[in-house]
């Protein structure tokens, strides 16, 4: 059977439009679809890295607040727990009495003065002291009681020697700790 040229040329058409068929859809579309997908896919890898740095920093703000927060509970611990003001200064004084002798330190005099507030949570109890003794026994006193278990700050000094033998030294000081204000 012998085939015309017009029949050949359709023949050629034919097996050339199969061909391109063919290469389309199994070459072509699946490259296609490829690449849609790996965008999509990337687009959502790049979500689950964003969801992933979030949740490891919430993690890490967690640990912070959790570090403060135990920070915060231990210096709390070094205030003054008497549940008012007045009670409070009572066991202030007590306190730096108690370490003014083991200091071998002459207790002149001891006064509670007013409370003033520190912030919108504590108030500052102050505690007026005079004491006699040698400047070495006054210095030890004084590191004892701002390194002590109280938070307390020496707010004034004031040291007087008369020139005596003994080199005792009058002290006169202001002392104030931290407590929490009363509900």
């Amino acid at each position: 059977m012998k085939l015309q040229p017009r029949e050949k040329r359709f023949l050629i058409g034919a097996a050339l439009a199969a061909v391109l068929f063919a290469l389309a859809n199994f070459v072509v579309m699946p490259q296609l679809d490829k690449a849609e997908s790996s965008s999509s896919s990337l687009f959502q890898a790049q979500k689950e890295l964003r969801n992933s740095k979030e949740l490891l920093a919430a993690k890490q703000l967690q640990d912070e607040e959790a570090i403060l927060r135990n920070r915060l509970d231990e210096q709390n611990r070094r205030l003054l727990t008497a549940p008012d003001a007045n009670q409070a200064g009572a066991q202030f004084q007590t306190a730096l009495a108690a370490a003014a002798a083991q200091q071998q330190l002459g207790l002149v005099r001891s006064e509670f003065l007013s409370p003033v507030p520190a912030g919108q949570k504590y108030l500052r109890i102050p505690v007026r002291l005079e004491l006699t003794g040698r400047i070495t026994q006054i210095t030890q006193f004084l590191a004892t009681i701002t390194t002590g278990n109280q938070f307390a700050s020496i707010e004034e000094l004031e040291l007087n020697s008369n020139g005596d033998k003994e080199k005792k030294v009058h002290c006169g000081l202001v002392v104030a700790a931290l407590m929490v204000k009363p509900k």
